[in-house]
């Protein structure tokens, strides 16, 4: 019955509005949206002491027990984002980057990855999921590479292979662990995992990414995926 009233809704939501004022909706919709998460994270962090999950770039993406976050208050490359939040204070406990560092140049990704680094808790985590640079299939190269043909990925500035993005991370002092992905000899990585550091929806670990859905191609919406660590000495 849910799933019919949303059908409904969908289809007298389009016959009443033209495109152009769809797209003014969903424009707004978004602009107070993102300010909502906004304050939402900045009261959690002025009222409690705990430490907090955060979703990157997380679009209108949500799980439970984390907090997402958008590129027009938190561009993670930033440092004078990352003050307004926490104010040089370490109160990151896990960290998903879910297709996010593939749209950074490397310098940005450098930046990134040293401010998640110092916001961070001992023992924290960041999972990193983007598209895989060593995956040989040919459409999904195409489709995912830099300036991509695929949805959003036009504006794709990275190709990021398992052997380039573990050396960005262990040089800035995470410890990590290969989840899914291909090395440079072609060899497939694929380990089970639960969703406890963030739940990845572009991984092989969905089945019905395995099959011909999205851009109509196997393996379309399957990623690298690396989980990272701050051990206890940092």
């Amino acid at each position: 019955m849910k799933r019919f009233i949303i059908k409904l809704f969908f289809i007298l939501y389009r016959s009443l509005f033209s495109m152009r004022v769809r797209l003014i909706i969903k424009k707004t919709f978004k602009f107070f949206y993102y300010k909502y998460r906004f304050l939402k994270l900045k009261i959690y962090l002025i009222f409690s002491e705990d430490s907090v999950n955060l979703i990157l770039g997380a679009a209108l993406t949500n799980q439970k027990g984390w907090f997402s976050t958008n590129e027009d208050w938190l561009d993670i490359s930033k440092a004078e984002h990352w003050n307004k939040l926490f104010n040089s204070k370490k109160r990151v406990k896990r960290v998903l980057a879910e297709h996010v560092f593939e749209h950074l140049t490397i310098n940005e990704m450098r930046n990134s990855l040293r401010l998640i680094f110092a916001n961070m808790i001992n023992g924290g985590s960041l999972r990193i999921a983007v598209p895989d640079g060593n995956n040989p299939n040919s459409d999904y190269r195409k489709h995912c590479g830099i300036n991509g043909i695929g949805a959003d990925a036009s504006d794709h500035k990275q190709f990021l292979t398992y052997e380039l993005l573990s050396r960005e991370i262990e040089a800035i002092g995470f410890d990590h662990t290969l989840i899914e992905g291909y090395l440079k000899n072609k060899e497939l990585v694929s380990k089970s995992f639960n969703d406890n550091l963030g739940k990845v929806i572009r991984s092989r670990r969905n089945s019905f990414n395995l099959s011909k859905k999205g851009w109509d191609f196997y393996d379309s919406n399957t990623s690298l995926i690396i989980d990272c660590f701050k051990n206890t000495n940092n």
